[in-house]
């Protein structure tokens, strides 16, 4: 992990270690700016001399990944910033939309509708007065508000967080870092045509075949789908044809399956076996990444017109060169090395960062609690948006046993503490719940939770 130094005149400076950054903040040198990333504001007049470096950036749906390479190949800090998943706010959605829907039909007052029915004008021919007439005619459609460019807030919320996260770390960096950003996993119209031709694909007759297997491997979240492992050095991956070749299968992406080494075998390839029962259930499988990342290309090209935008497939071939496994910030140190170094001077940890929500927002149970000893007569419902109980909030940094977790809820006397895992903390085997006597409080969370890996 790195701090970040920020200036007494306000301009950014090389990053430091927690160690330095720590005696300065007991010494009274300098003050907290930023919890994540961690920045700190020097009080006193300093020299501001600085090296030059490359952000890289690895764009995505769900992870960011961040590197920070000097000139000399020496990695300053990698981290990965896992964004709240998609699926889990279209959930809470249709939650929302279920109890709005019940208490609407508990409820009989009338609400007007939000949205104005579109009339269109139709002019007819009136043989009496010979001339024409207009008639308003009514559609099945609406009207819309939505001003040009609208985005569905999932995916609006996702593009904010890229350009709002690149521009944070403009800020706290020294101002002659440049940026290099992968604008997509893969190029899709390199896909469609393969007659385009871009200095990217100079550099080698191997970067075609890459970019339809960096689609492929994606596509399947690259994990053999017959073992389910992930892909590494002993499952190494084999591009296997859903149909074969003697009936004319071609290098399509929607006919290529990505397959670990131990399960393609001849034997899986006759009739029965488990490559010929993939082929029925994966010849279809449909990718949507492509269209986020085809809206979210267009919004750093507008955004950051000065950055250097490369893809996946190229980013794939360096990091084989760099020999780095496969991880978000692994990644992003081969966009910020690219071909340029012989070999990089990997950082020690990543720093990885995941989003959470704030606090609950429902004010009660959807449904009354059971009774226990007596049956609620009354139907009373438990409180859920409590969000902060003596000198602990949700999401609060604290330690249980040695263990480092987060604050999940709180009850009568304790709260719910979960680690970097999901995985809640314990005192004792009968409950879930910690006192918060045996809590010790460490530090204040926002949206990010901070942690290192």
């Amino acid at each position: 992990m790195v701090v970040y130094v920020i200036g007494s005149t306000g301009k950014a400076l090389m990053p430091t270690k927690p160690a330095k950054a720590r005696h300065l903040l007991k010494a009274g040198k300098a003050e907290v700016c930023r919890k994540a990333p961690f920045t700190i504001r020097l009080l006193y007049q300093t020299g501001g001399a600085t090296q030059e470096a490359v952000r890289g950036w690895d764009t995505g749906e769900q992870h960011i990944g961040y590197a920070e390479v000097r000139s000399d190949g020496t990695v300053l800090s990698k981290s990965e910033w896992e964004l709240r998943m998609s699926m889990d706010k279209r959930k809470l959605i249709e939650a929302r939309a279920v109890f709005r829907r019940n208490r609407r039909y508990r409820k009989t007052r009338y609400r007007h509708p939000k949205f104005r029915f579109h009339t269109v004008r139709r002019y007819q021919y009136d043989a009496k007065k010979k001339k024409y007439r207009w008639m308003k005619v009514k559609t099945g459609g609406f009207t819309s508000d939505r001003p040009e460019g609208w985005l569905p807030p999932t995916i609006q919320s996702k593009v904010d967080h890229h350009i709002h996260l690149i521009s944070v770390m403009r800020q706290i960096t020294p101002a002659k870092w440049h940026d290099r950003i992968e604008a997509a996993r893969f190029d899709v119209q390199r896909m469609k045509d393969p007659s385009i031709h871009n200095e990217l694909y100079q550099q080698g007759r191997m970067y075609g075949f890459e970019n339809v297997k960096a689609y492929v491997l994606a596509k399947f979240g690259y994990k053999c789908p017959i073992c389910g492992h992930k892909f590494d050095s002993d499952h190494k991956v084999r591009l296997h044809h859903l149909t074969f070749r003697s009936k004319g299968a071609a290098d399509n992406p929607d006919e290529l399956a990505p397959v670990c080494e131990k399960c393609h075998t001849p034997k899986a390839h006759m009739q029965g076996g488990t490559l010929d029962k993939l082929r029925k259930t994966c010849k279809r499988k449909e990718y949507r990444e492509p269209v986020f990342m085809n809206v979210l290309r267009k919004r750093l090209y507008k955004a950051f017109p000065d950055a250097e935008f490369t893809y996946g497939n190229i980013t794939n071939a360096d990091r084989k060169a760099l020999k780095l496994e496969k991880t978000h910030a692994n990644d992003a140190v081969a966009i910020a090395a690219g071909n340029h170094y012989g070999s990089v001077v990997d950082a020690e940890e990543t720093t990885h960062y995941k989003q959470v929500r704030r606090k609950k927002r429902s004010l009660h149970e959807a449904n009354p609690r059971k009774g226990r000893k007596e049956p609620n007569r009354l139907a009373v419902r438990n409180r859920k948006n409590v969000k902060a109980c003596g000198r602990f909030c949700i999401n609060d940094c604290v330690r249980v046993n040695g263990k480092r977790g987060w604050v999940q809820s709180f009850t009568g006397g304790g709260a719910r503490i979960a680690d970097s895992d999901g995985e809640y903390i314990t005192v004792s085997d009968k409950y879930t719940q910690v006192p918060f006597q045996k809590i010790r409080y460490l530090h204040h969370t926002g949206t990010w939770r901070q942690y290192a890996g």
